[in-house]
């Protein structure tokens, strides 16, 4: 063997050279040398409840349902920033966006930085993204295959080079506002909604509402395809298939807040030939993604990268895979700066800019939900309903999740809570060092004043 050549690449280019030709007779036929194909369909603001499979008592997902039949459902993932290009940024990377600059909505991927698809190019993977990125322009360069239709996913499936194992992400649209449904493509009706305890029970709300069950069934169809295609041409058995979403769902209170209801997400793994179906409750992280990938793959985990692999914990192997995982919000339409830390039952955040109101995505601001809180507000005696409508927000926040999981009551000035108010405030700082957290957003043009809310 050439001293200019490691064992490993060795075995890897013997592995692609084999899998080259046993692959050329038919996407059916398998080799101990074959990678796995990988699949992510990734939902744009879907609630982690919203899933039949995760409980929900009105919507109905078979297809998703089937999905974490077949695989493992987690039942505590996290996203590290509850928008859509940050936590995608994080995703597709292993690291926290404001470590690359993408810490604020928009912000692109620096060129610098390594997607999943380029760490697989080693094992010879054809990638592609089909539907929403949200990566910026340049990105698109780092994928062998990219179209914006996230329908043309068979265009993909037919041209790829069949002796090579493949990545496809499919960003979807849904169920992220504006919502376009026809007439006759209505499953559920404002009677048919339940309404989660942190929005007002509202018939505007309650419509609201039913627009987004409408896109949570349109997006189960359109999963329920890839699904039934991956079967149709024998390559269920030996795909990776994940299934999650960016963040929160677009209403007050959940996308764009570090609450659960803004950072928690589906999240379900099959790999047929690999994987005992089952259910994961420990913490898991985005940031964690692409080294579980490598790790599932057999590719060395690079020293840059933050998240680390899961793979164990998929395995039913390992019970506590983490003990934190941590948050962030920045700009987003607005300036904002807010961190926090997770453990199994407390939540630390931590609002940088106290004297300014709490700040809402544009689309949630836009909402008729959000219009009918504001209308409900002398209504409402609530005051964790109303505290989204405060001109300021509290500097510190602390909530135990196992006696109130909806983060209702604030104790971080409570007696009985100090240290542990101490001990996830130093857990924050800490971080922040380790990841050379930025000081503050870097400030760009509001879009809206949130000194208007209350008028």
């Amino acid at each position: 063997m050439s001293e200019n050549i490691s064992r490993r690449d060795f075995l890897s280019i013997v592995g692609a050279s084999v899998s080259s030709i046993s692959l050329l007779k038919g996407d059916n036929h398998k080799s101990s040398q074959d990678s796995p194909n990988i699949i992510w369909l990734m939902a744009d603001d879907a609630g982690l409840q919203d899933f039949g499979c995760y409980g929900h008592p009105v919507l109905k997902t078979p297809n998703i349902d089937k999905l974490a039949r077949e695989g493992v459902k987690f039942t505590q993932a996290f996203v590290t920033s509850p928008q859509c290009s940050p936590s995608r940024t994080s995703c597709f990377t292993g690291k926290y966006a404001h470590t690359m600059g993408t810490e604020d909505l928009h912000s692109p991927l620096p060129e610098s930085e390594k997607v999943l698809p380029q760490y697989l190019k080693p094992r010879n993977y054809y990638t592609g993204n089909v539907g929403k990125l949200h990566l910026g322009k340049d990105a698109k360069d780092k994928f062998d295959f990219i179209m914006k239709d996230v329908d043309k996913w068979r265009k993909f499936l037919r041209e790829r080079p069949k002796n090579r194992p493949f990545f496809l992400c499919l960003g979807y649209h849904e169920p992220h506002r504006p919502y376009k449904i026809k007439r006759n493509s209505k499953e559920y009706q404002k009677d048919d909604t339940v309404v989660p305890p942190y929005l007002p029970d509202k018939k505007r709300v309650r419509k609201d509402l039913a627009r987004y069950y409408n896109q949570i069934h349109k997006l189960d169809t359109r999963v329920g395809k890839i699904l039934q295609a991956l079967e149709k041409r024998n390559l269920a058995e030996n795909t990776i298939v994940l299934f999650w979403s960016d963040n929160g769902p677009p209403f007050p209170r959940a996308k764009g807040f570090l609450y659960d209801t803004g950072i928690a997400t589906p999240l379900i793994i099959r790999w047929k030939e690999k994987l005992e179906p089952g259910i994961r409750r420990g913490l898991v992280s985005i940031v964690d993604f692409v080294p579980t990938m490598l790790d599932m793959v057999d590719i060395d985990i690079p020293d840059e990268i933050q998240g680390k692999s899961f793979y164990k914990h998929l395995k039913g192997e390992n019970h506590s895979f983490r003990d934190y995982i941590f948050t962030e919000r920045n700009w987003h339409d607005l300036d904002d700066h807010v961190r926090s830390v997770r453990t199994n039952r407390y939540k630390y955040i931590r609002n940088y800019y106290p004297d300014e109101p709490y700040t809402l995505p544009s689309d949630v601001f836009g909402s008729p939900t959000f219009k009918a809180m504001k209308k409900a507000w002398n209504n409402n005696n609530l005051p964790y309903r109303k505290r989204l409508l405060f001109k300021r927000k509290p500097r510190e926040e602390l909530y135990d999740l196992q006696n109130d999981p909806n983060e209702f009551y604030n104790l971080v000035n409570r007696e009985g809570y100090q240290e542990i108010k101490y001990n996830l405030k130093k857990r924050v700082e800490k971080w922040e060092e380790r990841t050379d957290d930025v000081p503050i957003s870097k400030t760009k043009k509001d879009n809206y004043n949130p000194k208007k809310i209350l008028k």
